[in-house]
């Protein structure tokens, strides 16, 4: 049994994508269920009609970026959708991708979201489960946390295509909302946070964006 690394307020560190914890977390059948739930909610909210409603062109082939891959959960969900679709899937733990290299043959890249090693306007779209809540790891001060949101950010709109789309779910401490929303200001998005259920246990956060230019 894997004796789980204590969390602050709630939230997993990036210790928890390691080692043991990285093999735990792929045989999670909770895990599972609710990363492919997460998928498909932010799949249908990719049509948000705050980011232009419909989606015309699923019968061609996309090119889909899952940031925050793991063990490859939300990866498989897109593959299933209704879209025609190449995946790569990309996250910071080397035992998570050896996990999801077990029982798939994704196109799996060892890297961090806010240094992002693939050349620009290449995604049409982008998405992410709960990594996003990592942006600013490592973080010794505010200062430091709005640069590496920054970061993240920017890299997200760098590797879009024009009209491209993004969906993320995370969630975020009530300081990271606010630099996560005045970045996308000084950005080419369009959308924004999306929050369900606030102020409940079942509260979800969401960025869904639309690249314009």
């Amino acid at each position: 049994m894997v004796n789980h690394i204590p969390r602050k307020n709630n939230r997993p560190s990036t210790d928890e994508y390691f080692g043991l914890e990285a093999e735990a977390y792929g045989s999670s059948k909770w895990m599972a269920r609710n990363q492919i739930q997460t998928t498909q909610k932010v799949l249908d909210l990719l049509e948000s009609e705050q980011i232009g409603g419909k989606i015309k062109s699923k019968s061609l082939k996309s090119l889909f970026l899952d940031i925050g891959c793991g063990t490859g959960f939300s990866s498989h969900t897109i593959l299933q959708s209704n879209f025609q679709n190449r995946v790569i899937g990309v996250d910071v733990s080397s035992d998570m991708i050896k996990q999801c290299k077990k029982n798939s043959d994704l196109h799996l890249i060892l890297a961090d979201m806010r240094y992002s090693p693939f050349r620009s306007n290449i995604f049409n779209y982008i998405i992410s489960i709960s990594a996003f809540n990592f942006a600013s790891a490592g973080a010794q001060s505010k200062n430091q946390m709005k640069k590496f949101i920054q970061k993240a950010l920017e890299s997200l709109e760098r590797t879009l295509i024009k009209k491209g789309r993004a969906g993320i779910e995370f969630y975020p401490t009530k300081t990271e909302e606010l630099l996560f929303v005045n970045g996308l200001k000084k950005l080419n998005f369009i959308g924004g946070l999306l929050i369900e259920q606030p102020n409940s246990k079942r509260e979800k956060k969401f960025l869904i964006l639309k690249k314009i230019k």
